[in-house]
Parts: C-alpha cells; structure tokens; sequence
C-alpha cells in the first residue's frame, strides 16, 4: 500500500534530504531492544502519523452472530418457525426448540453465551445423527438426527370418559317364567305340573333390590313326589359405586372364589371392586410392542396376519400398546410406512392372560354372614356365620399374586397363590393353603400351566389335599379329593382340521378312583358346515367306551340341520334335527328332532314366539313308553312414571321414553326398533347397557310432517338395572303453508316476521310472500311484523289431510306498506 504526498514543498524537501542520505551513507550496528538509535538518526513525525507501541496487546476478535427466523424441518416432518442462530459457521437453537421437537440433548451439552427472549441456546451439532441443510430460497433449515435421539412416542389406550349416569326414575318390576307340562305315561296315570319363577324388583337413587321366588305344583297334582310350594331364592340389596368402581351387596348373594376355594351361598354382606362399572376398562396386562420410525410414519400392525391397527407415529422410538384385546399368544408384524415410501417390517410375539392383572391394580372382596342351605327347597335355612376375603394385586404385569382368607367358628383357612408368565409364552400358577378346625389340619396344593396358539393351545393342571383339610362350603362329614389332574391340548392344521385329547384322573380318600381318556376330531365340510369325532374311555373304577360322530350344517334365515351318533356300552343313540331361530324383523322360531335317545324311538318339536311383550313357546315329545306336552310364557312388568308397562325380561336396564302427544311412533337402540308410543306418547324401551352411553333414537318416518323436533336421539346412561326418562319434546299443533299479502295488492316482503299470538317461535316470509308456520291450532292469530309496523291476520285451518301440509291464504294484512 503506497502513500501520496500532494504539497509540492513538502516533496522538494523529502527529495533533497534522500540525495544526502545517499551520498554520505552511515555505517549502523545491529540493533536490539536495549540499543538506542544513532545520534545522527532522528525520524521526522508527518502531522498524520499515528506511532504504535509494539508492546501493546491486540484487541479480542469478536464472534459474528447471525439471527436466522427458518421454517424447521426435522426428518421429513414440518416443525414450525423458529429462530436459530449461526455463529462462526455452527448453528444454535433455543432450549424450547429441542423440547418441541421431542429431541433428547446428551446431559453435558452446554449452552453458548447468548439469550434471546431469556432462552439459552444450544449447539446442534451436539445431537447424534446431526444433519444440515438451508434453503435461503424458501427460508427454510431441514435438520436429519438419528432416531434414537428422539422421546419415545407410546400409542396407549385412550382412557374411556366415565360418562354422567343419567338420574335414576324410581320404578319397580316384575319378571315372571310360567311352565305348564303334562306327562302321558304308558300304563301308568297322567301327571300335570304348573310352575312358575318370578322376581320382584324395585330400583331408585339409593340402589336395587331384588327378591327371586319358585313355585311347584302350584296345581297341586297328588301324582308328584313333592307337593305344593312357594320357595324364596334369593333376596339383595345392591348399590354401585361407579365412581370409585365399587359394589356393595346385602343380603343373598355368592362368595368369589380364589384359585383353590369355591363359590358359597350366603346371605350377609359383600363389599368389593368391581371393574365393569367403567366402560371399557381392561384389567389384564395389554402387550406392548417397541418400534423405531426414522421419519413421520404410519405403522399398519398384523396380528396373526390379520390387520388389526393403522396408527400414525413421528420420528422416534415407538411403542404401541393400544391394540384390540387379545388373550394368550401370537405374533405380531408391523409394517412401518415412512413419508418418503421406505418400508420397515418389525415382527415380534406376544402373551397375555385375564388371569393376570395390570401391574399396580387391586381386585378385592371381603364377605360376612350366614352359610345359605337348600336353596331352591328351603326359604330361609342358613348355617353357620362366617368371614372371608380375596385379594388380587398385580405386581407386574407378568406377575400377578393372590390371597384367600376363610374365618368361622368352627374353620380358619389361608391360602396364598401367584399367576406368572413362563418362558416359551406359557402361564404357570400355583398356590397353598392351610386349613385348621377341630383336632384337625390340613393342607391344599395347586399347580397349573397352560400354553395357547394360534394354531395350538394346551393346559395341565393338578390339585392334591391331605385327608384333613376342609374348605368353607365343603360338606362337613365329606373328604377332599386326594388327587385331581386334568389336560388337554389341541392342534388346528391349515387344511385336514383341528385335533385334540384330553385326560381326567379323581383319587378320592371314600370312594372308588375314576379316570378318563378322550380325543376328538373336527374338520369342515363345505363352505360351513362342520364333522366332528369324538372317543373316550373311561377306567380304574369304572370301565367303557363311548365313539360319537357330530355334523352340522348352517343354512340361511337362521337355519341349522345336526345330525349326531353315539355308541356306547351296548346302547345306540342316533338323531336328526333342525332349528330355526327367531331374529330381527322375525319373532318366529322352532325346531325338530326324530331318531333313537336310550334305545327308544323318540320324535320332539317346538315352536317359539318372541315379541315387545315376551315369549311364547310349546313343546312336545314322545317315545315308546310316554308323551310329553310343555307350554311356556315369560315376559315382564315395568310400574315406572306412574304407567304399566309389558315387556319382556327386565335382566338390565331399561327408559321410558315420552313424545307426548305422539301414538304409534316407534322408539328402539339406534336402528334396532323395541317398542312403540302408546296413546299418550310413552313407551317402554327395554335392553339398555348399564353405565353406557345409550343412543335411543325416534323413527322420524312416523311422526307427521308438521311435527317438529330439536332432534331425535337422545343418549342415556341408566344404572345398573334401572330406569331412566327420557323426554322428546315436540313442538305441538299444525303446520300450515300460508301466503301473506299487503293492502296494496303486493305480497309480504321477504324477511319479514310472522308469530303466533302467545308464542314465541319466529318464522320467517319467504318469496312471494309465502311462511311456513308450525304450533297452529285449528284458529289461530298470527302476527306480522316488517319496518316497525304490524298487522295481525286470522288463521283458520282446513280439515287435516294425513301427510299434506295445508295451505291457507291469501291473507290480507292492513297496516302495513311497503
């Protein structure tokens, strides 16, 4: 770089001084730091020289920052806009950033010295996998991480909304089952018998109570060996609590049984948890299944090679526990579809059991009162008072324990069990339990195993007692059973059918062993139809062969011939039949059979009918040696909203639904048509799904046109073998089409306001002055009003014609202009 001196005496100067300095040159030792310049020498400072000290140290070289605002693109899929910032080629993103995007930064990634909006940034190039490319045209950054960094995306079940139970309608009901057969003996006298079942029910806010009866030979026929008896079954008191998954029951109700104890009729007190009170809660393990998509992706998921699933996951890890329930064990294929069409197929197995219960859940009850006795032949004959309880916990979800405890005065027994999956997808069990009386102990133990597959399933299960142990409902002068064992396992082939065999062995302690061998055969016939083999023998105690043969063939309308052969010991059985069901659309069904039962000769027939109000069924057999004749009725009686209803068996809940004024309209379960309107427009709708959302729906096809309704279906959500109402309001009287016209010959503008006097509907002029005006009675005032003016017109409504609206008009309507 030169310098360029413009005074023209200032260059005189510099050039006479150069020619003196050449032609006397000076002889100049080295210099060096403690050296001072020769005397002669003195430099000239120019006015704009600036002399820097070499000593002085240099200024720090500043970073250059540049704020980048980019559309983000992360593996293929749209993240947003976000500022990044570019330092010295590297580039930066807010914390917030990583965690919309679900990336993961290694713990000692540390931020740079800069903040925006008091958000540290961090280095990109920190992230495994980093990738980046900047489009300056589009202003846009697609960034690529390996998929490892990203938070794993789990696809869970979606927690069901416990919906609102809908108020409770007090109401009582009443089930009844009346059987009437007769018996023609062959020389022997007739013999007639009248029956009857009947339950009395009454449900409110506070809960349900039932009570269950049976009557025999209410005819009284001296022919019977028992005479005639009304008999109590069963009465309970029972409140649930939905929101706490919780029931509470007094009165006659059955035990739960653990692993090793049985079910005992009691009557007393039961409290537990009961977990159909939450609509579509699982409470076995769901089987996860992990995955990694490298970009947004759809994963399509085949169980047993059946698509079951299409989910949608981003970038990242997955795992998908959503799917359909499914018990035992299979294989499970995903096919992971990324956005650029790159397939990833990951295969996998799975198990899982309803023995088993999700890890951390509880499943308890605890029972007090009185040992019921001959239910059935006895009203009110209870036994000794006892205590006991069963707890369930799952402890993971491939580990389930289990406790059951038994108390009464005379018994205490204990026992403890585990539920766990094995290697090679099976499920073991076993459990202990110990029982102490009077001058006598003993002890139970079970072990089971069972292995099911697609194509195979097996199962092994063995219990032994020791002579002394005693369990609550055991008979008190009767033995456990010493040693029980019992197996099976069956095989499906793709194309010859499923085979199977079984085995049964009973030691007892007082009578004679018994065991059994079985194997059976089944393939299909045709497009449905099915053959299937059967042979067992039975040995040690008691010795035969049985060989049976079994064939059906479904046919349309709910049709389905059979045909079965049996051969064992020195008898013969061969038979053929044929039912029909009754289904939607046909109340009708009824069924036949002709061949040998026993050795006999023997023909039956049936016919049924099943309608809003009950059914209806007669049968008939005979054989060589009797005839038999049976006629049947079972239906229902609903008291609720101070109306008498028929219908069939109230086993559930059920509404009464009211479109008042409104006879004859038919009211079901979305398009599945249960009752119809009686004449003051109420119905009784049966088989409605406690706890549940409930869509019970009007048909609109039968209500006249110039009814007018907000909608019509409506949900319900009814407890537990109770009533709901539920109201269809409808807007009252006639519609009618009518044509409005101005003194001045010109007809009412549109837009214009028409009431009915005493209403406060709105309707509207429509072209060439024509409104359409539903809630007429057969004379009406009806009211205009346009541009702050008003006329009122009077209506008379012709005769109705069904399915026509009526037209009235023209109307004059005074004081009002245009």
């Amino acid at each position: 770089m030169g310098c360029y001196i413009t005074n023209p005496r200032l260059t005189f100067f510099l050039f006479v001084l150069g020619t003196l300095c050449l032609s006397n040159p000076v002889q100049a030792a080295p210099l060096t730091e403690t050296t001072p310049p020769p005397a002669a020498f003195k430099p000239i400072p120019l006015p704009f020289t600036k002399i820097i000290t070499p000593q002085a140290p240099l200024p720090e070289k500043k970073p250059v920052d540049s704020i980048l605002p980019l559309e983000v693109i992360i593996n293929g899929a749209k993240s947003g806009t976000w500022i990044l910032l570019e330092r010295d080629g590297e580039m930066y993103a807010p914390r917030d950033a990583f965690e919309e995007w679900r990336v993961q930064l290694p713990p000692d990634t540390v931020p740079i010295d800069f903040k925006l909006y008091d958000q540290p940034y961090l280095p990109l190039a920190a992230i495994p996998g980093y990738k980046f490319k900047l489009d300056y045209a589009s202003q846009s950054a697609q960034l690529l991480f390996s998929p490892e960094v990203f938070a794993a995306t789990r696809l869970i079940q979606e927690k069901s909304t416990r919906p609102v139970v809908s108020a409770v309608l007090p109401s009582m009901f009443v089930n009844y089952d009346l059987n009437y057969s007769t018996s023609y003996l062959r020389g022997k006298s007739d013999v007639k018998d009248l029956g009857m079942l009947a339950e009395i029910g009454a449900s409110n806010s506070w809960g349900v109570l039932t009570s269950s009866h049976a009557g025999r030979n209410l005819n009284n026929d001296p022919a019977l060996t028992f005479n005639k008896s009304w008999v109590r079954l069963e009465t309970t008191f029972t409140k649930d609590f939905p929101n706490d998954n919780h029931t509470l029951r007094l009165g006659d109700t059955v035990t739960r049984a653990g692993m090793w104890s049985r079910n005992v009729y009691f009557g007393g007190i039961q409290y537990g948890s009961n977990y159909a009170l939450t609509p579509g809660f699982v409470s076995q393990p769901i089987p996860t299944l992990p995955g990694v998509a490298t970009a947004p992706s759809t994963v399509e998921m085949y169980v047993n090679d059946v698509l079951r699933q299409v989910s949608s996951v981003p970038a990242g890890p997955f795992a998908i526990d959503n799917f359909p329930l499914l018990t035992g064990s299979g294989d499970v294929r995903m096919v992971v579809l990324d956005v650029l069409g790159r397939e990833t197929v990951i295969e996998q197995s799975f198990f899982t059991s309803t023995q088993l219960l999700a890890q951390g859940l509880n499943d308890w009850s605890i029972e007090a009162g009185n040992i019921r006795k001959d239910i059935g032949v006895k009203s009110n004959h209870y036994g000794a008072n006892f205590a006991s309880g069963t707890w369930r916990h799952g402890y993971r979800n491939d580990l389930t324990f289990e406790g059951h405890t038994e108390l009464s005065a005379q018994l205490k027994t204990l026992g403890v069990g585990m539920i766990s999956t094995l290697p090679k997808q099976m499920l073991g069990k076993a459990s202990i339990a110990l029982s102490s009386g009077p001058n006598r102990k003993g002890m139970m133990w079970l072990l089971g195993m069972e292995h099911q597959r697609l194509r195979s399933s097996a199962s092994l299960q063995v219990i032994g007692a020791s002579a002394n142990f005693h369990q609550l409902g055991q008979p008190e002068l009767t033995a456990p059973t010493k040693l029980q064992l019992a197996g099976n396992w069956s095989y499906t082939t793709e194309k010859i059918g499923t085979f199977g065999l079984g085995i049964a062995i009973l030691n007892r302690y007082e009578t004679s062993n018994l065991s059994t061998l079985s194997a059976n055969y089944s393939t299909p016939v045709g497009k449905s139809s099915n053959l299937s083999f059967t042979t067992s023998r039975a040995f040690d105690g008691i010795n035969g062969t049985s060989v049976g043969a079994f064939l059906v063939i479904p046919l349309d309308n709910n049709r389905i011939v059979s045909a079965s052969a049996n051969f064992h010991g020195n008898q013969n059985d061969f038979y053929v039949a044929t039912t029909k069901n009754h289904s939607q659309g046909d109340d009708l069904g009824w069924r036949g059979l002709a061949g040998r039962q026993q050795d006999l000769a023997r023909a039956e027939g049936g016919i049924y009918y099943t309608g809003r109000y009950g059914r209806l069924s007669g049968d008939a057999s005979t054989s060589s040696d009797q005839t038999i004749l049976r006629l049947g009725a079972n239906g229902g009686i609903v008291l609720a909203d101070r109306k008498l209803f028929a219908t069939q068996r109230v086993d559930q809940s059920f509404a009464v639904a009211e479109v008042s004024g409104y006879e004859n309209v038919g009211i079901g379960l979305g398009g599945n048509l249960l009752s119809k309107t009686d004449a003051d427009g109420v119905a009784l709708i049966p088989r409605l799904i406690p706890y549940l959302h409930n869509a019970v729906r009007l048909n609109p096809s039968e209500l006249p046109i110039s009814a007018e309704l907000n909608s019509i279906e409506q949900s319900a959500v009814p407890a537990w073998r109770s009533a709901v109402k539920i109201d269809f309001p409808v807007r009252g009287g006639r519609g009618a089409l009518l044509k409005i016209v101005l003194e001045d010959g010109e007809v009412a503008p549109a837009g214009a306001i028409v009431k009915i006097e005493g209403d406060d509907e709105e309707f509207y002029v429509a072209r060439r002055g024509a409104a359409f005006v539903t809630g007429l009675e057969e004379n009406s005032i009806v009211v205009l009003n346009w541009n702050n003016q008003q006329c009122k017109l009077d209506v008379k409504l012709p005769p109705e014609v069904p399915d026509e609206i009526a037209r009235v008009g023209p109307l004059l309507c005074k004081g009002i202009k245009h």
